[in-house]
């Protein structure tokens, strides 16, 4: 089944997918927060996951899902449209000598029955860049009878939320001064890539799905400046490439204006993960 998606995913690959975390991978697989240890023990359990049948993981970047659930499988494929997403996927799987993920370069909704069947799909930060209700759709159609889907987001502000986040709104108008004041989605406009801005729940409700839970696990998080930077490197609102011939210019003025708001250099950032986990 696995060698089939590969030859049918990578035909239908969309180049404008596939470069809008351009040169932004090795910045995703240092910078991103791992996902609370309390996300990986809940999806266990609330699927009986017990080493049998296959994980498909949709969008799964530098394999932040992947490859710590992948022991739970018999085996686990892992799809992004980003070659250099999988490059460090692939490379984190070398260095933790797991040998039962396969990794494809695609887009989720270009997924063929041949994967079926699958007990599990996951979509971790990566659902809101996809056509969703086909992604639902077709996740739906490969699962196995007791299967299901999580999707896992950060809504969490680029904008602070109270007074020590201050750096937060800093940060943006740093960003806004160098990229424009209209959010980036890598060489797009954020606003014209997202292709369905209504709530996930909606949309699920939509699906063959319907029936779900939603759970909520807040974070607190202490960043240093080079985190910071490190992170927004990783994304596709303000990854390096963006700046240009500035970046140099950009990076000093984060620097000198975060150094100057909080002294210490301890940046705090609070946030929520949302996971919905969908049975067929």
């Amino acid at each position: 089944g696995v060698e089939v998606l590969i030859h049918q995913i990578s035909s239908h690959l969309n180049l404008n997918s596939s470069s809008l975390f351009q040169g932004a991978a090795l910045y995703y697989a240092r910078y991103r927060r791992q996902y609370s240890p309390k996300i990986f023990t809940d999806i266990v359990s609330f699927y009986g996951l017990n080493g049998k049948g296959r994980l498909l993981d949709l969008g799964c970047g530098t394999g932040e899902l992947t490859l710590p659930l992948s022991p739970y499988f018999l085996d686990a494929v892992g799809v992004d449209p980003s070659a250099d997403m999988l490059f460090q996927a692939k490379g984190r799987q070398k260095r933790e000598k797991n040998s039962n993920i396969h990794w494809v370069q695609g887009r989720a909704e270009d997924i063929k029955k041949t994967i079926a069947p699958v007990r599990l799909v996951t979509s971790g930060a990566s659902f809101h860049w996809m056509d969703q209700s086909v992604v639902l759709n077709k996740a739906y159609s490969v699962l196995e009878n007791a299967g299901g889907m999580v999707i896992i987001a950060d809504p969490s502000p680029v904008r602070g939320k109270d007074k020590k986040e201050d750096w937060k709104v800093k940060r943006q108008k740093i960003i806004e001064k160098y990229l424009g004041l209209d959010r980036r989605a890598g060489d797009y406009l954020h606003k014209n890539f997202i292709p369905e801005k209504r709530p996930f729940a909606e949309l699920i409700k939509e699906s063959p799905f319907r029936v779900f839970e939603f759970e909520n696990y807040k974070y607190t998080t202490e960043r240093s400046i080079d985190d910071i930077i490190g992170f927004l490197y990783s994304t596709s609102y303000a990854s390096r490439r963006l700046f240009g011939d500035s970046v140099d210019d950009f990076e000093k003025e984060m620097r000198q204006e975060l150094s100057g708001l909080v002294p210490k250099g301890i940046f705090i950032e609070e946030g929520n993960t949302e996971m919905f986990l969908l049975r067929k």
